[in-house]
């Protein structure tokens, strides 16, 4: 088991070049499905996220370097919900990052968005996000029959959500975990 430190910062234009370059990874491309973007095009998505009001933050590790971003999307907060997402650089992946950079995620959603449901979408070919995504706490809701196209088969996409109620003990108004309430006292 990973005991991994990462801290989240707010995601910088300066960071925009290394993006480029995680989202142009071949394993990147071929788990998201897309072709390849120019740097131009790169910025314009990032641009496109703001605009639409998504939270994107940066992930650093102990050393403080830039290892990935991780970014909440279609954030409906009438309905109490958000789309999470997140890219490692290609040397940070199976390191242990992924886990602490959700998890972190997930608690800026739930506490101070106080969001009632986290949820995403991913690939039946991605095994390892979704051991990821089981572990942490997410919960298959649904699932389209060969919906993707990958490497000359088609495969499955599965729906996962989390709500707050099951995020490590429920949430009580103060935005704290109810396991964590009683310290606060």
């Amino acid at each position: 088991m990973s005991n991994k430190q990462v801290t989240l910062h707010a995601f910088e234009t300066e960071n925009i070049k290394e993006l480029h370059r995680w989202l142009n990874d071949s394993v990147s491309i071929s788990m998201v499905g897309r072709t390849p973007l120019t740097f131009e095009q790169t910025v314009n998505h990032v641009e496109k996220k703001r605009q639409n009001g998504d939270l994107l933050l940066a992930i650093k590790n102990e050393e403080k370097r830039l290892i990935g971003w991780i970014f909440l999307r279609n954030i409906e907060l009438e309905h109490g919900r958000a789309s999470i997402g997140i890219l490692l650089a290609p040397e940070a992946r199976g390191q242990g990052y992924g886990k602490p950079a959700m998890e972190q995620m997930i608690d800026i959603g739930f506490k101070q968005l106080r969001l009632n449901k986290i949820y995403l979408t991913t690939r039946g070919v991605n095994e390892q996000a979704i051991s990821l995504y089981k572990k942490i706490g997410f919960i298959v809701e649904g699932q389209l029959r060969k919906h993707a196209f990958f490497e000359g088969n088609f495969y499955d996409t599965y729906f996962m959500g989390v709500l707050a109620s099951e995020w490590g003990g429920k949430i009580n108004q103060e935005g704290y975990r109810q396991e964590n309430a009683d310290l606060q006292h």
